[in-house]
């Protein structure tokens, strides 16, 4: 590639990257600790809370529970559904978007997570 070309594509190049970089959450995103306790003195709001790796529900959960637990972590149940092995959750993540989570019904352990677009309040399906 000549110098001319080089000096063309270069600006392409760097925006995908901080595009890249700003949809992965890392440039952008939420304050540093410093900074998160310098607006909670000056009696800022918190920001929304990040979506966490895996969400937490308690061993044997009851509905109540499960809700509870969740809305702790930012999660809006919008539906609910129970077997003899596993809790099914659809709702909202504290970003917006509709999840579908599966946990184990005895440990409460999360086991799988997927996008969903069926989180519209009082549908049943």
């Amino acid at each position: 590639m000549r110098k001319d070309e080089t000096m063309k594509t270069t600006p392409y190049v760097i925006g995908a990257i901080v595009v890249g970089m700003f949809a992965a959450g890392s440039l952008g995103a939420g304050t540093s600790s410093a900074q998160g306790e310098a607006l909670k003195g000056a009696g800022a709001e918190p920001g929304p809370i990040a979506t966490p790796a895996k969400y937490a529900i308690s061993e044997h959960a009851s509905f109540d529970e499960v809700t509870r637990r969740l809305a702790e972590q930012g999660f809006e149940v919008m539906d609910y559904e129970l077997d003899d092995r596993r809790i099914e959750v659809t709702g909202l993540t504290a970003t917006g978007h509709c999840m579908e989570l599966k946990f184990n019904a005895v440990s409460g352990k999360e086991l799988r997570r997927k996008r969903d677009d069926d989180c519209r309040p009082g549908d049943d399906g």
